[in-house]
C-alpha cells in the first residue's frame, strides 16, 4: 500500500501531512482542536484498500510548525490553509470529513470557498476507537 508523508508550505508555516492508499476518491480528514493531533483518525486507513486516506496536522499541532504569532489563529486563516493543502497534494474530487472543530473548519470551508466535493461527513466519530469492518464501512459487532 503507497504510504506518503511530508510538509505543505502554509500562511503561517508548513504543515505536517500523512496520505495513505491510491485508488478511489480520496478522504481528507480534518482533526479536532484547536490543538489535537490527526492520530485519533487514524483508524480510518482501514478504509485505504479502496481510496487515498489522507491526514494532516494543522498549524500548532502534532508534527507541524508551532508559530508564536496569535494573529494566525483565525478562522479565515485554517480555511485557507485547508484550500492550500487540498490544492498542494491535489486533492480535486473528494470526501471530507472533519471531526469536531474539524467538522466546524469543513462547514466553513464548504460555505466560504464552494468545493466541488463528492461528500462532507462530520461528527466527534467515536467509532473510529471501534475496529472497522471496511468491506460495509461498520463497526465490528460486539467492538
Amino acid at each position: 500500500m503507497r504510504i506518503d508523508e511530508g510538509f505543505v508550505a502554509v500562511p503561517g508555516g508548513r504543515v505536517w501531512y500523512r496520505s495513505v492508499g491510491a485508488d478511489g476518491i480520496p478522504l481528507l480528514c480534518l482533526h479536532g482542536g484547536p490543538g489535537f493531533p490527526h492520530d485519533y483518525l487514524e483508524e480510518l486507513e482501514g478504509l485505504a484498500p479502496g481510496r487515498r486516506v489522507v491526514f494532516y496536522d494543522q498549524l500548532g499541532c502534532g508534527r507541524s510548525d508551532r508559530p508564536d504569532d496569535p494573529s494566525l489563529w483565525t478562522v479565515d486563516r485554517f480555511v485557507e490553509e485547508l484550500a492550500v493543502v487540498r490544492e498542494s497534494l491535489g486533492l480535486e474530487r473528494l470526501h471530507l470529513f472533519g471531526s469536531s472543530w474539524g467538522g466546524m473548519l469543513a462547514i466553513q470551508y464548504v460555505l466560504d470557498r464552494q468545493p466541488p466535493l463528492v461528500s462532507y461527513g462530520g461528527g466527534h466519530l467515536a467509532a473510529c476507537h471501534h475496529p472497522l469492518n471496511v468491506e460495509s464501512d461498520t463497526r465490528t459487532p460486539g467492538s
